[in-house]
């Protein structure tokens, strides 16, 4: 548990760097800041928040910095640098509608959480929801969070819009895959049917029934985001699944 812990550590040290760096006036837009998010990470080894796809993952890290301004060091509120964090200011108010919604999305609710959501910059409706999740998703794994508030999350968007069902079960795959390469790397997954046993049971516990993740997925982000070695994985998976190391 303590290298996961690590890793989360470096994560937090690089945003706190970059806070400072939006705090004292030093980045006002941003464009640079995911620029300089970019080369920190790059000099320190760091893979930003992602699955198997690279697309604009530095800019939905962003969101990291954010959260651990708000969460973790207290150093902003939501609605703070507006010119910087308009993506997650916004995603933050979407946030929190869900947050007052019971089980059942009255349809004010609904229509509130429709406006919210379509106020957020992005390329289509499907890629502004998924900036608020990014922002739960991040929570969650930071543990600023519950993880059953992820849970709560897609659900309500999965109410608000069905047509996006399939795409919103990929995503608690995806963050199934997080917590099981969590598992690996803390040495809580040590043979391949303790791998099978979690990946069948981690999705149920979520409450969806088929969100498994790819051995390639979770393999990944063992990887990438969690360090772990070559030699572990190479023990619980196929070597198709593996991803390409030096």
């Amino acid at each position: 548990m303590e290298a996961v812990k690590q890793l989360h550590r470096d994560r937090i040290e690089a945003a706190l760097h970059l806070l400072e760096r939006v705090l004292s006036g030093a980045v006002t837009s941003r464009s640079a800041l995911v620029a300089e998010l970019q080369e920190l990470y790059s000099r320190r080894g760091l893979e930003p928040f992602r699955g198997l796809s690279r697309e604009g993952v530095y800019d939905k890290e962003v969101a990291t910095v954010y959260l651990v301004g708000v969460y973790g060091a207290g150093v902003i509120a939501p609605g703070d640098f507006d010119n910087v964090f308009y993506i997650e200011n916004k995603s933050m108010e979407a946030v929190e509608l869900i947050r007052s919604i019971a089980e059942v999305v009255a349809p004010e609710q609904r229509d509130a959480l429709r406006g919210k959501t379509e106020e957020i910059k992005g390329k289509s409706v499907e890629d502004r929801v998924f900036r608020v999740l990014r922002l739960v998703f991040t929570g969650a794994v930071l543990g600023y969070y519950p993880e059953m508030f992820l849970v709560k999350a897609l659900r309500t968007y999965e109410a608000v819009y069905p047509e996006l069902s399939e795409r919103l079960v990929n995503y608690a795959a995806f963050y199934s895959a997080y917590k099981i390469a969590e598992d690996i790397a803390a040495g809580r997954i040590r043979t391949p049917e303790d791998l099978k046993i979690q990946k069948y049971s981690y999705c149920l516990k979520l409450g969806f029934q088929k969100c498994k993740p790819s051995d390639k997925l979770i393999a990944e982000v063992a990887s990438a985001i969690y360090r772990v070695n070559k030699s572990v994985l190479a023990k619980l998976f196929a070597k198709g699944a593996l991803p390409k190391l030096e």
